[in-house]
């Protein structure tokens, strides 16, 4: 089995050339590499790609995270077995590539995996891996971390290996979210297809949480982009009518937050941020307000990229 590698680059020259210096031996294999310039990178065409079967791939204008990962699924020469998203802020262990690669080809009920993440500087587990678990299984972090399958509903984008013909089968990330809950969200397209998703006990990845949020402007958009995505993904998981779910949200969760945000109580967001979001999810309220609306715009998008006619 093996696997091409996506892998954006955005502004990132602080972290590409350790992540494929890194990446060069996660595998025994040599790997195919689709590597996408994002815009803001001055070091992309001096690093050695020599270890990898590499393409390059420029977009046209910077594309958020969802929106790149799909320009290069549908840009790329071709695609292996199985499509590995990994972000440009990750540190690859050796060897990590192929035993996820084995637990896929060892269990064919499984349609994505993903490695133990840990922080960049590997003093710890990283929290967009944590939030993924239940809490038995961070209690159970710890102390036995190579215990058999951790078997999760979603898993994060950092470092996601998905089968290739799952992914034609349920489609690439939604443009809907931009950055944040993308993953979330095909992890629930793959579920509802009926496959299982695992973290591999014996792969680890090293990943840098937050990088892209390095000034108060980016991080007022992250808490904005949090707030609006979390309810997205809410309404596509519950299976109730969605006006209750957008009524509670309108109704009580954005005021709590701004009687917050005004009180400045820890972990509040600020109450323009919360203002922003709540005008973002407005704006969508055609969309989202009705399954069968977001069902025929996510048609819609699927045409306009060719997806249909690739899968």
């Amino acid at each position: 089995m093996s696997a091409s590698i996506i892998l954006i680059a955005y502004h990132a020259d602080r972290w590409l050339p350790a992540c494929l210096a890194s990446l060069a031996g996660a595998s025994a294999r040599r790997m195919h590499l689709v590597l996408v310039d994002n815009s803001g990178n001055t070091v992309l065409y001096e690093q050695d790609l020599s270890p990898f079967k590499a393409e390059i791939l420029t977009t046209p204008r910077p594309l958020g995270f969802a929106e790149a990962n799909n320009f290069a699924l549908t840009r790329a020469g071709h695609l292996e077995e199985v499509v590995l998203f990994l972000n440009q802020d990750t540190i690859s262990p050796p060897g990590w590539i192929d035993r996820c690669l084995e637990a896929l080809a060892g269990d064919p009920s499984l349609g994505a995996v993903s490695p133990l993440i840990r922080t960049y500087d590997d003093d710890g587990w990283d929290p967009s891996f944590t939030a993924c678990l239940s809490e038995a299984q961070r209690r159970r972090l710890d102390e036995e971390p190579d215990a058999a399958g951790w078997e999760v509903e979603v898993a994060p984008a950092p470092a996601l290996l998905v089968r290739t013909p799952v992914l034609r089968q349920v489609g690439p990330f939604d443009p809907i979210y931009g950055s944040y809950y993308e993953d979330y969200d095909l992890c629930r397209r793959i579920r509802r297809a009926g496959y299982r998703i695992a973290f591999v006990p014996s792969a680890r990845v090293r990943h840098f949480s937050g990088s892209t949020t390095d000034t108060p402007e980016k991080e007022r958009r992250r808490m904005r982009l949090l707030l609006r995505n979390r309810l997205i993904y809410r309404l596509r998981e519950d299976r109730r009518p969605r006006w209750l779910e957008l009524a509670r949200f309108f109704g009580h969760e954005v005021p709590h937050r701004l009687i917050r945000g005004l009180l400045r109580t820890p972990s509040s967001q600020p109450p323009d941020v919360v203002l922003q979001a709540a005008r973002d999810v407005g704006g969508l309220i055609g969309r989202l307000g009705s399954r069968t609306n977001d069902t025929v715009c996510w048609q819609s998008y699927l045409r306009q990229i060719e997806w249909l006619s690739r899968s």
